[in-house]
């Protein structure tokens, strides 16, 4: 009788371990100094304006380490400004997840939301700004900037 037949494939052992918690870039065998190096130019990319190079590179690092918060903001933030935001707005929300003292995930979701006219997510994103940006005077702009987002959302509700 043929063993193979009785053992699980590769691939479910694959997903098995990514399931418990595991990353691709710990099957492939990658160092972290790798997906840094990866970073700093997708970084790069987003901040010289050439966003479509930069949701690739994060798009990579998404998948090779989908526990780490800057990479799927990176992500988030490539998509938005590709006016991608229906995408921006389900990637940032698996942000939100992975960090949730950081209001930035929460912040661009409801500029998502703006850009897609989903008014009552928008309202829901910006408390969540708010909240998490009061926690700490590090987020003074996001939590200014949430509330001038306030009264416009409010005014798209009535």
């Amino acid at each position: 009788m043929d063993n193979k037949a009785n053992q699980p494939s590769t691939a479910s052992l694959w997903l098995a371990y990514l399931a418990k918690g595991g990353t691709m870039k710990e099957l492939r065998n990658m160092d972290q100094n790798q997906l840094d190096a990866m970073y700093k130019v997708a970084f790069a990319q987003f901040n010289s304006g050439h966003f479509t190079d930069a949701l690739k590179v994060f798009r990579h690092l998404c998948l090779l380490d989908h526990t780490r918060y800057c990479y799927f903001l990176g992500l988030g933030l490539s998509q938005y400004e590709l006016s991608l935001f229906a995408q921006a707005a389900a990637t940032l929300a698996h942000a939100e997840k992975l960090d949730q003292n950081d209001p930035r995930a929460s912040l661009m979701m409801a500029k998502s939301f703006i850009g897609i006219k989903r008014w009552s997510l928008a309202q829901k994103a910006i408390s969540e700004t708010v909240v998490r940006a009061s926690h700490s005077a590090r987020w003074k702009d996001e939590l200014q900037q949430a509330k001038k987002l306030t009264c416009f959302v409010a005014g798209k509700l009535q």
